[in-house]
Parts: structure tokens; C-alpha cells; sequence
């Protein structure tokens, strides 16, 4: 009788543990998905911080160009009239 309230004890003692590991590994499973989700979020974040500062920037740079493009056609511009107020000086 007494070996069988050993076994009996053992026995419930494995499946609390088993019960036990069970639990905190379901409770881990779920930390760790959640874990996953807010570091694929914080990544997508990352992504279009960046993606935000290189249009700001580009769009810098083009504007840049653009005003240089302006510089030029507007000097090419007075070059003519220049060129134009000469002819008719000397005619």
C-alpha cells in the first residue's frame, strides 16, 4: 500500500510539473509572438522614417538643380538681350 501511495505521489507530482512547464511554455509562446509583432512594427517604423528623411533630402537636391536650371535659363535670357541691345547700338 505504501509503494503504491509513492507512485501515486510521484505521478501526481510529474504531471503538475508537465502541467506546469506546459503553462509558462503557452505563456512564453505568446510573450514571444507579441515580442515578434512590436519588432516587425518598430522595423516597418524604421523604414519609413527613412524612407521620409531620403525624400526630404532628394527633394532638396532636386530643388537645388532646379533652381540652378532657373539661374541658367534666366542668364542665358539676359545674354540674349544683351546681345540683342548691342546689334542695335550699332546699327
Amino acid at each position: 500500500m505504501e509503494d503504491l501511495r509513492v507512485w501515486l505521489a510521484v505521478a501526481a507530482f510529474l504531471l503538475t510539473l508537465i502541467g506546469f512547464v506546459y503553462t509558462r511554455a503557452e505563456k512564453s509562446n505568446s510573450t514571444a509572438n507579441s515580442l515578434m509583432q512590436r519588432t516587425h512594427q518598430n522595423e516597418i517604423a524604421i523604414e519609413r522614417m527613412r524612407a521620409d528623411n531620403a525624400e526630404k533630402y532628394a527633394t532638396k537636391h532636386e530643388l537645388r538643380e532646379a533652381v540652378d536650371d532657373l539661374k541658367e535659363s534666366i542668364n542665358g535670357r539676359f545674354d540674349r538681350l544683351e546681345t540683342k541691345l548691342d546689334r542695335e547700338k550699332i546699327t
